[in-house]
């Protein structure tokens, strides 16, 4: 085998070949993203707790790291962050910052429940009315089944009990039966996210074309005039009409082909359950037209409140080349931005305002970060990596000067 077939990856002090394990690596391609590289960090959060990950990787032809493979696979200085990330992480871990917080967990249950109850009270309560109180109604519901996602997230990161099973059974409902998608789609494209951030060919966020284009660079798969037209919009459409968009995408194509592709057939019989529920609050309540007219606008404030706010921690930052690798706490620190940490963002944002916490700590509670940053800061500072925060609404207007940037670009002009 030449040097250049090899499939290699470091995790700790062995080099694992991994030639063989890539077509049937559980996790999917995305073992491909960190081919020859150093995949420590990577494996440790993506596979917390997981025996069934540790069983895998013993039975890999694997070998000690000699000094020629850690000058190979380790990226040119990066190894004294990694040191002290490494030591950082197994305090962490004995201080008890992974485990979960039930009382904590069944206190988001609860605000779901109760704005979806006073979101159907507004709107069964004051149907053909005209008191505007409906609209009210709308938008909390809209909000209500929004924060259903933030929820799912913490679940699909098994960062909610802890315990695989559970974990993954309560995103899909809370995705399933509280939005109507799925979780197991989800988890493909976002652990995409979180290995490479902003690398281009690697970060599933980048890949958005038709409706949307967050940097030049994927303009290149822009042919037709009347794409190109569209994106030269983007930045007044991002909002009223492409996030609705992705949101019905997802729902009635990606979503239910991944279903039927994977066999995830509890996905399939929430989101059933879902739509029954839908179908008997129009057939009691509205009727189909004004039940199909209020379902439409809940999930338009939705996916305006979820996608919008996901926008704002890493669209506008710079790209990493697609054949370049960086080290685990350089994605987080030069390729995520953190905004407002104040108690309302925070629960606005479900904690996810805090995103370079959560990109090094992805199986960690997020109602945590708010302690953790501290010494995140520290961390950074001690080796000089830049810890980049600003307001919430600074952090929306470079969201939005970035999408008017890359409409009106050299690219899109020519």
């Amino acid at each position: 085998m030449s040097e250049n077939e090899r499939k290699e990856i470091l995790i700790g002090t062995k080099v694992y070949d991994v030639k063989n394990f890539t077509r049937v690596h559980p996790g999917g391609r995305i073992i491909n993203f960190l081919m020859n590289t150093n995949a420590t960090q990577a494996y440790k959060e993506f596979h917390f707790k997981s025996t069934r990950a540790d069983n895998f990787l013993r039975g890999l032809p694997s070998r000690e790291a000699t000094e020629e493979d850690l000058e190979k696979f380790l990226v040119k200085d990066s190894q004294p962050i990694l040191d002290d990330f490494g030591t950082l992480r197994k305090e962490l871990e004995e201080e008890g910052w992974f485990r979960t917080d039930y009382v904590h967990l069944c206190r988001r249950f609860l605000e779901i429940i109760l704005l979806h109850v006073l979101g159907f009270y507004l709107i069964i309560n004051n149907h053909l009315k005209n008191n505007g109180l409906v609209g009210l109604g709308l938008l909390v519901v809209g909000i209500s089944t929004g924060r259903c996602g933030w929820l799912m997230h913490e679940f699909g990161h098994l960062s909610g009990t802890g315990i695989w099973k559970i974990d993954i059974l309560l995103q899909q409902f809370w995705y399933g039966f509280g939005t109507g998608m799925s979780g197991r789609w989800w988890r493909i494209q976002h652990n995409k996210h979180h290995c490479t951030p902003q690398k281009l060919d690697h970060d599933a966020d980048l890949e958005t074309l038709p409706l949307v284009a967050f940097c030049e660079e994927t303009l290149k798969g822009l042919r037709t005039t009347l794409g190109k037209q569209w994106i030269g919009f983007q930045h007044v459409l991002f909002v009223p009409l492409i996030c609705p968009l992705v949101a019905w995408g997802w729902k009635l194509v990606l979503h239910p082909r991944c279903i039927v592709r994977k066999k995830e057939w509890m996905e399939a019989f929430f989101i059933l359950a879902r739509y029954a529920c839908v179908a008997y609050s129009c057939h009691a309540y509205f009727g189909w037209l004004y039940g199909f007219l209020y379902y439409n606008i809940s999930i338009a404030v939705a996916a305006m409140y979820i996608f919008l706010n996901f926008s704002v921690s890493h669209t506008h930052l710079p790209t990493v080349p697609a054949n370049e690798h960086i080290n685990w706490v350089a994605y987080s620190a030069y390729h995520t931005l953190n905004v407002s940490h104040n108690p309302l963002c925070n629960w606005w944002m479900s904690y996810l305002n805090y995103q370079i916490e959560h990109h090094l700590f992805p199986s960690m509670p997020q109602f945590r970060f708010v302690a953790l940053a501290p010494r995140i800061k520290a961390l950074f500072k001690k080796h000089g990596y830049p810890y980049q925060y600003t307001s919430y609404w600074t952090a929306m207007a470079m969201t939005f000067k970035n999408l008017h940037k890359v409409a009106i670009s050299e690219v899109m002009l020519g």
